[in-house]
């Protein structure tokens, strides 16, 4: 292996140039007995940096390689693909960060270059000890899982449906179109009615690619990225099970809202106290009636109920209680209307312009700043509420609660069978709210929808399309996955088969082989996190391009 190190700087034009004494850093490091050259170029990452880097790997006959430049997070990718282009194994190489580490870092020159002779004697030591590691392909199956038959749930199936790939749309309902088939009508800013859902619901039943299970359930799941086996049960006259095989899943699971009947503080119960579902079926019906038979001529709606308790706002609910009060006013006659919040919550610009056209039609607005108490008063209700530091109440004749949204009560159970977290609230967790708000540590799997939290109808369609388009990437027909190659991997002869590695990796990576007695790792699921590595107390499990020769040399060589 002697002299078959090459090692590369990048001047980063005048980041590392100004800031390094570079010609020194060639000086030392060509002076150590397995490096073979030390050159310099001016931007490594550049297109003609590239093809230097290229040439040079082919004409040097490198046994390994190490380039100073920048962090790894930006630029790894770019020269591995550079090692590829000259058949040179890229996990030969390291990437050494001497522009974040040493030229940004320090400001004087001499002891910014000393830093970044170290680091990238750091790098020699190390890389002369990584072995190659091979690329492994694994067919893939195009077809998709999508839980739940909502909106977001038919968006998916209609984004990813196709000549190529089948989608199994499953449905805990006996119908599609999930809570939204239940309003009486859209928000503004949503599109005039519900033609919408309608439409999407006969367009999936339309579709051949679609097959559509309703009074359903998702039984087990195993597998990875490519290749999941499923299993659907299904209630009713046609109760039994279908085993299926998919590339990915698409949870879009919807939501399910507060029960007001666990704190009696909102009255729920009294004659002519509604939720906002059972006020919305009696919009759809026309008929906004008390028990009595006769219209309300007052009618209070109250926002927030069940936000204390769940600790967090639901989002969409203001905006649909402004509905409530606008059709009040448009179709009963000397209606008079109250709106009681705790805060009001206007997310879009047009929400604004909705809010104030309801106040003109003459809907009252009560901030109350502590909790709402609804009790019955004679053949009336009263709801007590506390503003401006004292409290005081109304008479009304119905009442409107608008719940908080819920996670859907199998959330739970099917997290459990994925293998995938829920967030503080109960809903499931994204990898990032904003950067990633689409997947789940497990590759191959991606939530939707409600399903992560309270969303509007557009917001639910996006995050759907949003989804499909991850799939639509990595999944491609016809053509093969290639899974991490820096997994872990274990030494049989060491491992005691305590079983630890099992209660630690969290994608499910490892199985116990009761006949050998010692731990397995799946290679096709293993993303090479290494915390069955910390966690094994024999020491039988390494992390390929991560063993523990290789960075004890690393840090020894950094430290001297």
């Amino acid at each position: 292996m002697n002299g078959q190190i090459g090692v590369y700087i990048c001047e980063c034009g005048p980041n590392i140039k100004d800031r390094i004494d570079i010609d020194k850093v060639i000086e030392d490091i060509s002076s150590l007995g397995d490096v073979k050259t030390v050159k310099r170029f001016p931007l490594l990452c550049s297109n003609d940096g590239k093809k230097f880097l290229e040439e040079e790997i082919k004409k040097e006959d490198l046994s390994h390689l190490v380039v100073a430049a920048c962090s790894p997070r930006e630029h790894e990718k770019t020269f591995m693909d550079v090692c590829e282009q000259a058949d040179f194994n890229p996990y030969l190489f390291q990437l050494i960060n001497i522009r974040e580490h040493c030229a940004w870092m320090i400001s004087d020159k001499n002891e910014a270059t000393a830093k970044a002779i170290k680091y990238i004697r750091a790098g020699i030591r190390r890389v002369a000890l990584h072995r190659p590691l091979e690329k492994k392909e694994i067919e893939s199956i195009p077809d998709v899982l999508v839980i739940g038959g909502g909106v977001s749930g038919l968006e998916a199936s209609l984004s990813l449906a196709g000549k190529d790939r089948r989608v199994y749309l499953v449905e805990k309902t006996g119908s599609l179109g999930g809570m939204a088939k239940k309003l009486s009508q859209l928000l503004p800013n949503q599109g005039s009615n519900l033609s919408l859902i309608d439409e999407k619901v006969e367009q999936v039943h339309n579709n051949e690619n679609i097959l559509v299970s309703t009074s359903s359930t998702v039984g087990d799941v195993r597998g990875f990225l490519g290749n999941f086996e499923i299993v659907i049960h299904t209630d009713g006259e046609t109760s039994g099970f279908r085993k299926a095989q998919v590339g990915a899943i698409v949870v879009a699971t919807g939501f399910d809202v507060f029960d007001p009947e666990e704190n009696s503080q909102y009255g729920y119960g009294i004659d002519n106290v509604f939720t906002a579902q059972e006020f919305e079926e009696q919009i759809k019906s026309g008929n906004v009636l008390l028990k009595s038979g006769k219209p309300p001529e007052s009618v209070a709606i109250i926002h927030c109920v069940g936000r204390k308790e769940r600790g967090y706002c639901s989002k969409v609910c203001c905006c649909y209680s402004i509905k409530f009060a606008h059709y009040l006013k448009d179709n009963l006659s000397n209606v008079n209307v109250s709106e009681l919040y705790v805060d009001l919550c206007l997310p879009h610009k047009s929400d604004q312009e909705y809010f104030e056209e309801a106040k003109k039609k003459g809907v009252h607005f009560v901030r109350s700043e502590e909790e709402i108490n609804v009790n019955q008063k004679g053949d009336q209700i009263e709801v007590e509420y506390h503003s401006e530091g004292k409290t005081d109440s109304i008479v009304v004749d119905m009442v409107v609660l608008a719940p908080a949204m819920i996670p859907s009560g199998d959330t739970p159970e099917l997290a459990h069978l994925l293998n995938i977290p829920l967030d503080k609230s109960g809903f499931f967790k994204e990898i990032h709210e904003v950067l990633d708000p689409i997947s789940t540590p497990i590759e191959g799997i991606y939530i939707a929808g409600c399903a992560t939290g309270p969303k509007n109808i557009p917001e639910s369609i996006v995050q759907s399309q949003a989804a499909s388009g991850k799939i639509l990437s990595s999944l491609i027909p016809g053509e093969k996955i290639v899974p991490e190659v820096k997994v872990s991997e274990i030494r049989e002869e060491f491992c005691t088969g305590c079983q630890t590695c099992l209660s630690v990796c969290f994608y499910g990576a490892i199985r116990f082989d009761s006949f050998k007695g010692i731990s397995v790792v799946n290679e096709a699921i293993c993303r090479g996190c290494g915390s069955c590595v910390g966690s094994c107390p024999s020491g039988a499990i390494r992390s390929k391009h991560f063993t523990y020769p290789q960075l004890y040399r690393e840090i020894l060589e950094a430290l001297r």
